[in-house]
């Protein structure tokens, strides 16, 4: 009986998460001049269905950072049960408008010398569209590292995750963008030339890059609210990680996994698309070794 109790609660979540997708889908046609059924089946748009995707993971990313947790089998469809999944909701509907939010904001602050709709819907760039899949998931990520925490302690009572995720959730997005910016210093083509050119190779691996830094940033806002001054200590050892990882990665992937060949060439002038996975790929997989690890 408790096995079968426990199974009603996962068809619950399940139609839960169904029903946030829906949710996200009705939301990002209201905040987006195009229709998002005509994009992926009339159209066919490649470059819109790779975006999109990310974006419908990133909902479902929020939904899990929400959902973490196992609830006591005397909880099991109890007021504390209705609460729980209530709560669970809410945060999954504020992270579906913050993923929306986050896209935007990087948009102006990363993607700023051109248009990511134009590139996306009028010259269905899948470049374009993966580098935009990177940046859902890693915003995604971000905000799922922020809400799994408990905010109410340290004085900040029942009201501290509505004080503290916003917080370190726009926190995690500004350490996502100088990580970016970073990423540019240190890369001798031009990204943004490069990704408005239609080159998916560098897209591709943008994206990976994207997704790795989120990782790192998701393991810098998680955990329990202690103090301001304790959090922020830990937040800038994990920005300072993410920061060493993009670079590390970098020399990584050339010296040992790309020995005999360059790997700006590759991407720029041969378009190389497994020398862009391989760059995003790697980098993405060892962020995930410094966040298991630390």
């Amino acid at each position: 009986m408790e096995i079968f109790k426990e199974f009603t609660v996962e068809i619950v979540y399940i139609v839960l998460a169904i029903l946030i997708l829906l949710v996200g889908k009705v939301t990002l046609n209201i905040l987006t001049p195009y229709k998002i059924d005509d994009e992926l089946t009339a159209k066919d748009n490649p470059a819109f269905g790779i975006s999109i995707t990310g974006y419908y993971l990133g909902i479902l990313i929020i939904f899990i950072g929400a959902s973490i947790g196992e609830f006591k089998t005397d909880e099991i469809w109890s007021s504390t049960m209705y609460f729980e999944i209530l709560k669970d909701f809410g945060w999954a509907m504020v992270g579906i408008v913050l993923l929306n939010f986050s896209r935007l904001f990087v948009d102006k602050l990363i993607f700023s010398k051109f248009s990511t709709r134009k590139e996306i819907i009028e010259d269905r760039n899948a470049g374009m569209g993966a580098s935009e899949f990177g940046v859902y998931i890693a915003s995604a990520l971000i905000l799922a590292g922020a809400i799994s925490g408990d905010g109410t302690a340290t004085g900040l009572g029942k009201m501290g995750n509505f004080i503290t995720v916003p917080a370190f959730f726009l926190l995690g997005i500004a350490g996502f963008i100088i990580s970016g910016w970073v990423y540019q210093l240190i890369t001798k083509y031009d990204f943004h030339k490069e990704i408005e050119a239609d080159n998916v190779a560098a897209g591709v691996a943008y994206g990976g890059k994207c997704i790795a830094i989120g990782i790192i940033m998701m393991k810098a806002v998680s955990g329990d609210f202690v103090s301001w001054e304790e959090n922020l200590m830990q937040f800038g050892w994990y920005f300072f990680c993410s920061i060493f990882l993009i670079i590390a990665g970098r020399i990584a992937i050339g010296l040992v996994l790309m020995p005999k060949s360059d790997t700006y060439k590759e991407i720029v002038e041969d378009r190389n698309l497994n020398a862009g996975l391989l760059e995003g790929g790697i980098v993405a997989g060892l962020a995930a070794v410094i966040s298991i690890l630390l």
